[in-house]
């Protein structure tokens, strides 16, 4: 960026993304002025902030307690082995700062409990769920309501992949559509084709530059169920529950 200005810069990185008549420099500047959290940088998250940070997000907060882990790196594609046993969230900003310099990156390297989470999803525009925990996805989801913030959910397994958007009173929450066990059981591991976790966490960018720009119509209120084996992709609606303790109490 040294032999041209800032200015100049910036038009020619995102040349090609101006073109789009319904994007133009108008929802240019929107993504530019949003604010976006992204909670977990692995297999999902690593992908999904990539091309947060490509289109232009002004901000991103990448949340994430973890480290590096050879078997990690299949699939996330951030991280090489010279980052082996480094802090996801600090490696991941090194990258995106390098991928595009014009976006601000915060390091979050907190795990997320039910006494932080409030204060770790403030004052973003969207949060974009990259997780594979349910439990911690539904502390995501409460906090989300309470905050009025549109939340982006996105998950994978095997073969098989699901995306949602989320936006109480517009929509259910995850709640509503994924109950919330009293005694839940432990987190099972599953396997898991690097390319399933890049195409789900293509999708949940693209649906949060959609939300931040006011392109197109969202999954709000439907879940985009794939399967991978014979890419089979339906979308299936979400209706609200009357009933949820959470988005409807």
């Amino acid at each position: 960026m040294d032999a041209v200005s800032r200015e100049e810069f910036t038009k020619l990185f995102y040349s090609r993304q101006l073109m789009i008549e319904e994007l133009g420099s108008v929802g240019q500047e929107k993504l530019s002025k949003s604010r976006v959290a992204v909670v977990g940088v692995g297999g999902l998250g690593s992908v999904c902030s990539l091309y947060l940070a490509l289109a232009g997000v002004g901000y991103l907060r990448l949340i994430d307690q973890d480290t590096v882990e050879t078997h990690n790196l299949h699939r996330q594609i951030l991280y090489t082995p010279d980052d082996l046993h480094r802090p996801k969230a600090e490696v991941a900003a090194e990258k995106l700062r390098g991928q595009n310099p014009l976006v601000q990156v915060e390091v979050v390297a907190k795990k997320v409990d039910a006494d932080n989470v409030g204060s770790l999803l403030a004052n973003v525009d969207v949060v974009v769920d990259c997780l594979d925990n349910f439990q911690t996805r539904y502390l995501l989801n409460r906090s989300c309501v309470k905050l009025h913030t549109p939340y982006v959910f996105g998950a994978v397994m095997g073969l098989e992949g699901n995306l949602s958007v989320f936006n109480p009173p517009e929509t259910g929450c995850l709640e509503c559509t994924m109950h919330n066990p009293s005694n839940p059981q432990p987190q099972k591991v599953f396997g898991i084709i690097g390319a399933s976790a890049g195409i789900i966490g293509s999708l949940q960018a693209m649906e949060t530059v959609k939300l931040l720009a006011g392109l197109g119509s969202n999954l709000a209120g439907k879940m985009l169920v794939c399967d991978f084996r014979d890419m089979d992709f339906t979308v299936v609606p979400l209706p609200k529950n009357p009933h949820c303790q959470v988005c409807h109490s």
